[in-house]
């Protein structure tokens, strides 16, 4: 049996070089694409995911799928500019309707049931009554639960503020 033959140290560096060229290529290019989102709640939005995987070039916004985005309004429960994971339920053009109950309806179909969290931002259920019809470039986005808090207490959210589509990992 021969012995196996060592590689020199030149010979071994370079390809070292290229396998880490390859990585760190690999790298940036999923990290320029995707990040991770990791909602820290008690109390989940949607299922029970924790974590995540956030696509920033599906932009393509489908009534359904669940999207990142960068909230406005959300204060006191959130800073404003926090990134939110939730379902996009309504899109331009769709009929949006609270009842003073606290059902949700998106072109007479119900979405959401509560207003669990009215009193807690300093309301009453009614108060977040009334119905819309979405505007060109305005979505309405909401959890699964009726703990979720979601455009029923801040309305809705703009094309721009809309980061990606997100996908449940964990």
């Amino acid at each position: 049996m021969s012995k196996p033959q060592r590689q020199s140290m030149p010979k071994f560096v370079a390809k070292m070089g290229v396998v880490s060229a390859l990585i760190l290529a690999t790298g940036y290019t999923f990290a320029s694409r995707y990040h991770f989102g990791l909602d820290t709640q008690e109390v989940k939005c949607i299922g029970d995911y924790s974590l995540f995987l956030v696509d920033r070039k599906n932009r393509e916004l489908q009534r359904g799928n669940i999207y990142a985005f960068s909230a406005q309004g959300v204060e006191p429960y959130f800073d404003e500019g926090t990134q939110m994971v939730k379902i996009l339920r309504g899109v331009p053009g769709d009929h949006v309707r609270i009842t003073e109950q606290g059902d949700v309806y998106v072109n007479d179909e119900l979405v959401g049931e509560g207003l669990i969290l009215a009193e807690d931002i300093g309301g009453a259920p009614a108060d977040f009554a009334g119905e819309t019809v979405l505007e060109e470039g305005s979505y309405w986005f909401m959890g699964e639960n009726p703990y979720s808090f979601d455009s029923r207490y801040w309305g809705t959210v703009s094309e721009e503020q809309i980061i990606g589509q997100a996908r449940p990992i964990i």
